[in-house]
């Protein structure tokens, strides 16, 4: 609550300042006035709950202000502090409604009770009132949302038609003329944040804007009806029942209107002529298909008509297919080199943009077909594991924001981005659980200790178990203290040095049977490790014997 204290005497003004419990009553903020003209230029500005005023002032006493403050603030409740017990003045107070009239000087009680009887009338009334203006608004808001709600009925609810028709027709939203209709939806890119920092991000103040626009230019005339599909946050569909054929021409106008008003032109979907009611479930879907299938490249065309892209359909280049793009996309993630996944997805947008074809459709569909191939892959490398790393990849990707495939401004490096960060997180993810209990590493070994006979390289252990040679490298080399060469070699003297007791088998054979390309480099490495040749490790087992 605010306060205004109202006396021609400095002093008096700062000892009700002193007196007056001020928190105690609920009372935040206090202001001073001179005298009743200095009040009333404050008071439509300040808009004080409460006013102490006293009576006998220049310029404006206190019996002016009090019968102002009646006439233009009745709610403002005021109490009289005054040096003269004058029954004429009592009489005013009376009858201007203030609340009590105290004699200077000014006793602590009396004022603080004054002031809280005051207060607390206050709070009362304005209590009443917020009631009452909540129930005005309800009032107000119910037509609107009851309107929608049966108009939106028409849209989703077939089985509902004719009882809706007639209460549309009974209620005069829909003339009783209405049967051939042609319906249109306007429809909001929600991340259009300029726009609605304008309306305070307050979404119901954005479409009462604009249905109050898109009325005018309808209602005027008699012509049809916008009104908020109830079901969706981001629509506003437009009925027409006269006129049909100069819609697209009406929606200019109305576009017209809204950039006037909102620096702003929106996108359109119109649908052919049907029936009403029975049509309008039918021609809903069509405008909702013919903004769906706009060209997001053409960025002066705000109405859009799904038939008239279709018939035109012949004459442009066949959407690309994600499908092709898999295997390199695959072996990309699989590397677990951002490089590589960068290079995928570029060459994959580099030919969409080539491609001439961007619709909202195309971006829906290909973003559920990077969805599905990354499910894909997680399968094909997990398994029965799979399942877990879903959940990985789900949260992983929850920070990332999907555009908007209805999003205005198109920007398909804005795609590309999203893309390219969906497939560096589903290989992060893929490699966290090669990474997690020495896994992916023990996997390495065992297929070593198996193939060890054979030619190992680490290019092909990488590409086998789809991580890079980097790290393959120094995962290994952390857990075994050396590389992957050289636990081969100490792996195939190992095996050699079981051979080397049967006298029967030759050296050239040993060494082939354990990998080595020669009998002179497996005596090379032999040596290195053992500190002795082969040959003189056999003739100690003999003499050991």
């Amino acid at each position: 609550m605010k306060a205004l204290i109202v006396d021609d005497e400095s002093r008096v003004r700062k000892a009700i300042q002193l007196l007056v419990r001020w928190e105690e009553h609920g009372i935040t903020e206090i202001q001073e006035a001179a005298n009743g003209q200095e009040a009333m230029e404050m008071i439509p500005a300040y808009r004080p709950s409460l006013v102490l005023m006293d009576m006998l002032m220049p310029l404006k006493n206190g019996v002016d202000l009090m019968k102002w403050i009646h006439e233009h603030y009745p709610d403002t409740k005021f109490i009289v502090i005054s040096g003269h017990d004058d029954f004429e003045f009592v009489r005013n107070t009376i009858r201007y409604s203030g609340t009590d009239y105290i004699l200077k000087p000014i006793e602590e009680a009396a004022i603080n009770e004054a002031v809280d009887k005051a207060a607390s009338a206050w709070r009362a009334e304005e209590a009443e009132r917020r009631a009452a203006q909540q129930q005005h608004v309800q009032v107000n808001e119910y037509r609107p949302v009851y309107s929608e709600k049966l108009l939106t009925s028409l849209l989703d609810d077939p089985s509902a038609h004719a009882q809706v028709a007639r209460r549309l027709k009974t209620e005069g939203i829909v003339p009783e003329s209405a049967e051939r209709v042609r319906l249109a939806v306007l429809q909001i890119d929600p991340s259009d944040s300029t726009l609605f920092e304008r309306f305070g991000h307050h979404l119901d103040l954005l479409m009462f804007a604009l249905l109050n626009i898109c009325n005018e230019f309808l209602q005027k005339d008699g012509v049809g009806i916008a009104f908020r599909h109830y079901g969706s946050h981001h629509r506003i569909v437009i009925l027409v029942w006269e006129q049909i054929g100069a819609l697209t021409a009406r929606l200019n106008d109305i576009n017209d209107g809204i950039h006037r008003t909102l620096s702003r032109h929106m996108h359109f979907g119109t649908s052919p002529v049907g029936s009403y009611p029975g049509d309008m479930p039918k021609l809903y879907g069509k405008c909702l298909s013919s903004l769906a299938s706009r060209d997001l490249t053409v960025l002066s065309h705000f109405i859009h008509d799904g038939d008239e892209v279709r018939s035109l359909a012949g004459d442009l280049p066949k959407a690309l297919q994600f499908g092709s793009y898999e295997d390199p996309w695959k072996l990309a993630v699989l590397s677990g080199q951002p490089n590589l996944i960068a290079e995928a997805v570029e060459a994959w947008t580099h030919d969409i943009r080539k491609s001439g074809v961007i619709t909202p459709e195309l971006l829906a569909q290909w973003d559920r077909d990077i969805e599905r191939f990354a499910n894909q892959v997680i399968y094909e490398t997990a398994g029965a594991g799979s399942e877990s790393l879903h959940k990985l990849y789900r949260e992983a990707c929850s920070e990332l924001e999907s555009p908007n495939p209805n999003k205005y401004v198109f920007s398909l490096a804005e795609w590309q981005h999203y893309w390219t960060g969906l497939m560096n997180r589903l290989s992060s993810v893929l490699l966290s659980r090669t990474q997690s209990g020495g896994e992916l590493i023990r996997d390495i070994t065992e297929y070593i200790e198996q193939h060890y006979q054979n030619e190992v390289s680490l290019y092909e252990i990488a590409s086998r178990f789809h991580v890079s040679r980097e790290y393959i490298s120094r995962k290994f080399k952390q857990q075994h203290q050396v590389n992957i060469p050289e636990y081969i070699n100490r792996l195939r003297i190992s095996k050699a040095k079981i051979l080397l007791q049967n006298p029967a088998l030759k050296m050239a054979a040993i060494a082939e049977m354990v990998g080595f390309k020669n009998e002179k480099y497996f005596s090379l490495v032999f040596k290195k490790q053992e500190g002795i040749s082969p040959k003189e490790f056999r003739k100690r087992l003999t003499d050991f014997r």
